[in-house]
This record gives structure tokens, C-alpha cells and sequence, in this order.
């Protein structure tokens, strides 16, 4: 058994998401800047698709069309993060709509292993916009998945990023209601500009239907820098540079999104009790080898979590520090603060006892969270 304990370091993790063909360029481009370990999750991103209506009629058809792609994770010193930022951007042409988004958010990490160093590289001029915040959702009720996109489409918030996984511990509290829930979850990750976050997230709530027994779960993390992609539909162009061109514009002429602010007006609507959000929560997300993370979820069920969602990743090594072995899982705990540090202290145990030197525990501050409560 590994006695090796796990240190605590204040890192920024790296999120990338694009087609799959520019897979390896991520990958080239991270491991050139030092980082020796990389997450790959496959997941799809939701446009709208706008045709033409059939038999020459007025008008036009919008469908939502999926895309494949990956994301891309990992983990750096908090003072070379922007360094990262620019230059998966400019590797990758993330300004150009349609390429794919990078984001970059501040945690704790609980490890066996240090953070990467990462080369230095000249100064450039940021590009990267700091007025962001991720939406998460989880959803397990048919078609919940589908409606969280459609609406996020419809409002212009951004390109939905949808992943699979598996919950394990709500469902089993919800009574003879969790028959017609099943256990699989749809992810949903909407990086949206901060001062509209909470219009948005009410929004969809009501739209989806999240306000329901068995709706689904919505939280919001912070995001300290990132580019967005803006290319929510696809299809014919009939002008000469398109709407998602001219936000990109405008954007980087303002130098950032605070001009596009939308929903100012529901701060003042009267109280709902159905769309209040709570506070004081905190995201814990863990990796580990395949096939350990059950063991983890129980041990944080017994801490005092309500359950989690997992799924699969795999990792990409540029050097032998986590021993070659590609397949993880990756689970995802949002739990309060009050019980947040019991959680991790039972989870770095359970990592010991477990013998698992790939086990990270990662923690994140989130601060508006929903649920439907009876």
C-alpha cells in the first residue's frame, strides 16, 4: 500500500472542448507546455441546424443537430494558466466561431503529485474574456437532456456540451419515484457571461421543467478566464459575416460581454418560491483508476453526500509519472460547505486504503444551487 500522502495545491484546471480532429493538436500543444497529464472525455455539442422550408414555402426550419467532441483536462500552476489559455487559443483558432471553447477555472486539488512546470513562452496580450460562469446540469429524465439544450439555444446563451454518466445515491431517496427515473444522466455545461447567469439559469429551470419532482440538478461554478465559442447555428448564410460573427466582433471591441446583458429585469420580479437557488455549496470532482470510483461514492455517501455522477475518461501520458495506465473514472459530488471538508478528508483516506497513487480530488466553490425540493 502506497503511504504517499496527498498534497494540497492551488491549481487551475484547463478545460477544452473541441472536434475530435483537433484532438491532437490539443494534446501536442499541452504536452509541449509541460503538462504530464491529460483527461479526455468524449461528449457532443448541440447547434441549431436552419434550413430552408420544404416545398418553396416562407420561412425557415430550425432542428438541433449534435456534434462530436472531446474535452480536455488538466491541471496547472495558477500563474501559467493564462500562458495555457493563449496558447491553446492561438494553436487552435478558438476566436474563428465554430472551433471549439477553453476555460479555465481556480481549485484545490488533492494529490500524490505535484503540478506540472510549465514552460515559459513570451509574453502575449491577453485574449481570454474573465466575465464567464459554468452552468452545470444533470439530468436523468427522458428528454431532459434535449429540453436543457433547446432552451439554452433559444435564449443565446451558448453552445450546449452535453456528456453521459451514471448517478449513483439521489435516485435511491426519491421513493417509488425513482422507478421512472433511470440511472443514466445527460451532463449539460453552459459557459455563459456571468452578469446574466442567474436570468439564464432561471429561465431554464422554468423552460425545462427542472422545478419538478425528479427535474434535475443545477449548479454554477466560477470561471476565471476563457473564450467562448458563439457559432450556435449552422447553416445557409445570407449575409456577408453572420450574427455569431459580428458578437465575436463586438466582444473583442468591448473586451468582453458585459454589453450584451439581457435579463436585468428578472432580479426585480416578484419572489418565486419555486425557482429559489441555494448557497454555499462546493463541487468536488474525483479521478481515480477504473473500477474504484463505487468505492469512493459510498465513502462519500457515508460522509454525508447525497451521491454522485460518474463516468468514464481516459489519460493521456507524456511521461510514465502516473505509470501508463490510461483508463478513469471521473465523478462529480456537489455537496455544502458545511460537510465539504469531511467529504475530502474521508475521500484522501479512501484513496489510501484504496491504494490508488492516480486518485485526485478536486475542489471548487459553487455558489447558486437548484434542485427541486418537496
Amino acid at each position: 500500500m502506497s503511504d504517499a500522502p496527498t498534497i494540497s495545491n492551488e491549481v487551475t484546471r484547463i478545460t477544452c472542448a473541441v472536434h475530435p480532429r483537433l484532438g491532437p493538436q490539443v494534446t501536442e500543444c499541452l504536452v509541449s507546455l509541460g503538462s504530464h497529464t491529460v483527461l479526455v472525455e468524449n461528449a457532443r455539442s448541440v447547434r441549431q441546424r436552419v434550413r430552408p422550408r420544404a416545398w418553396v414555402l416562407p420561412g425557415q426550419q430550425v432542428d438541433l443537430e449534435n456534434s462530436p467532441m472531446e474535452l480536455f483536462r488538466t491541471t496547472v500552476p495558477r500563474d501559467s494558466a493564462m500562458q495555457v489559455i493563449e496558447t491553446l487559443t492561438r494553436t487552435l483558432d478558438l476566436h474563428t466561431p465554430g472551433r471549439g471553447a477553453v476555460y479555465a477555472q481556480n481549485i484545490t486539488e488533492y494529490s500524490q503529485l505535484e503540478p506540472p512546470v510549465i514552460v515559459d513562452a513570451p509574453p502575449q496580450e491577453s485574449t481570454a474574456f474573465r466575465d464567464f460562469t459554468l452552468i452545470n446540469g444533470i439530468l436523468s429524465k427522458a428528454g431532459g437532456g434535449e429540453r436543457l439544450t433547446e432552451s439554452a439555444l433559444r435564449l443565446g446563451a451558448c453552445v450546449p456540451i452535453v456528456t453521459l454518466g451514471f448517478g449513483t445515491g439521489l435516485r435511491d431517496q426519491l421513493g417509488l419515484l425513482r422507478i421512472t427515473i433511470p440511472p443514466e444522466k445527460e451532463m449539460v455545461q453552459l459557459m455563459v457571461p456571468a452578469h446574466d447567469a442567474a436570468g439564464i439559469q432561471r429561465l431554464l429551470i422554468e423552460d425545462a421543467r427542472m422545478d419538478r419532482p425528479g427535474g434535475g440538478f443545477l449548479y454554477q461554478t466560477p470561471v476565471s478566464a476563457g473564450i467562448v465559442d458563439p457559432l450556435l447555428r449552422i447553416g445557409r448564410q445570407e449575409h456577408a459575416a453572420s450574427m455569431e460573427q459580428l458578437i465575436a466582433a463586438m466582444d473583442e471591441i468591448k473586451n468582453g460581454t458585459g454589453w450584451r446583458k439581457r435579463f436585468a429585469d428578472l432580479e426585480d420580479r416578484q419572489r418565486d418560491d419555486r425557482f429559489i437557488t441555494k448557497r454555499h455549496y462546493a463541487e468536488i470532482t474525483l479521478v481515480c483508476s477504473e473500477g474504484k470510483a463505487d468505492d469512493f461514492v459510498l465513502a462519500a455517501m457515508g460522509a454525508g453526500a447525497g451521491g454522485a455522477t460518474t463516468g468514464r475518461v481516459r489519460c493521456l501520458n507524456s511521461s510514465d509519472l502516473e505509470g501508463g495506465v490510461g483508463a478513469r473514472e471521473r465523478g462529480v459530488i456537489c455537496v455544502p460547505t458545511s460537510i465539504r471538508d469531511r467529504v475530502v478528508e474521508t475521500l484522501r483516506e479512501k484513496s489510501l486504503a484504496l491504494d490508488d497513487p492516480l486518485c485526485r480530488i478536486q475542489v471548487l466553490e459553487s455558489f447558486s444551487v437548484f434542485f427541486h425540493q418537496r
